[in-house]
């Protein structure tokens, strides 16, 4: 496969496993345990098993050299962005649905795309904006068939979180792409998810917010720490390093839109035929990114994630 190829694929099954954390979120709020109790939990549960990643696969990662001081002072800056887009995408969960949450939150492609046209002074190309309103239009479809009724004023509190969320997920990801390059995907995700945990530590402190810790809630937490954040992580930053952030972050957009069809696909559940239709069309979007429109270029697209 050719590294353009395998970017695709990593970046599919990281998106796969990122779009799983909202939903086990909502088990862990079901044990009583608040927003700060699961975010500090999953930050320290999973800051070990970044650096086992990187002691044990990331000696030979592609980086252009090896991590020095000043690289701390970027990686603090870019852990706080990612702390807050964490707390922000975690409190949107509390607040409302999943499926709105993470329509709001998977805004950030198209923020991703406007920043680089601000950075770069000039317009995204005519394919990855085709990419986006393809892309979104077949995730409305597939999380919200029937639409959204009508919108209370909690549910707008709730959607300018995940929005918040988006933003400054986009913002950490297009400027922290450089820093991939520097040190190495796996350095990166280790470096960044640790000042995040320690700007955790430091928020939970200040507010003294209450945790409510639990043994299952703990469990659940432990999940999402290793699954929906350890492994995808590391798979996101290869991605990057090999694609960028603008790529990746539109191939992204088939994160939930997967999950509804793994459901399906080992869960049993029943896929409406708007939902099927949005699946396509997601599928179809993303395509557009590295394949021609045609069937053979979905087939490929779809059995990378199970080859």
């Amino acid at each position: 496969m050719t590294p353009a190829g395998s970017a695709l694929t990593i970046v599919l099954l990281a998106t796969v496993a990122l779009a799983m954390k909202g939903l086990l979120a909502k088990f862990v709020y079901a044990t009583g345990m608040t927003v700060d109790g699961l975010l500090l939990l999953r930050f320290l549960i999973a800051m070990p098993f970044f650096w086992l990643g990187v002691v044990l696969f990331g000696k030979n990662r592609p980086g252009e050299r090896k991590m020095k001081p000043v690289d701390l002072a970027w990686g603090a800056l870019y852990g706080g962005l990612f702390f807050f887009a964490a707390l922000f995408d975690f409190t949107a969960v509390s607040l409302i649905d999943v499926t709105v949450s993470r329509i709001v939150l998977f805004t950030f492609p198209a923020v991703v795309m406007i920043l680089e046209a601000l950075h770069k002074g000039r317009f995204p190309p005519f394919r990855q904006i085709v990419c986006f309103v393809v892309t979104y239009i077949g995730l409305v479809l597939v999380l919200a068939p029937g639409g959204f009724g009508e919108e209370t004023a909690a549910f707008w509190y709730g959607a300018a979180w995940a929005f918040g969320s988006a933003l400054t997920y986009a913002i950490y990801l297009y400027f922290g792409q450089r820093m991939i390059n520097v040190i190495g995907s796996m350095h990166f995700a280790a470096l960044i998810n640790t000042m995040a945990g320690v700007c955790m530590v430091i928020y939970q402190l200040v507010m003294q917010n209450a945790l409510n810790l639990n043994p299952a809630g703990i469990m659940w937490t432990a999940g999402i720490s290793i699954f929906c954040t350890v492994i995808p992580f590391f798979l996101l930053y290869e991605g990057i390093r090999r694609v960028g952030a603008t790529q990746a972050s539109l191939i992204s957009l088939s994160g939930p839109a997967m999950t509804f069809f793994a459901a399906w696909l080992f869960l049993g559940e029943v896929l409406t035929v708007p939902q099927m239709i949005g699946f396509v069309v997601v599928t179809a979007g993303v395509a557009l990114l590295k394949n021609s429109v045609s069937l053979s270029g979905l087939r490929r697209l779809l059995a990378r994630p199970f080859s």
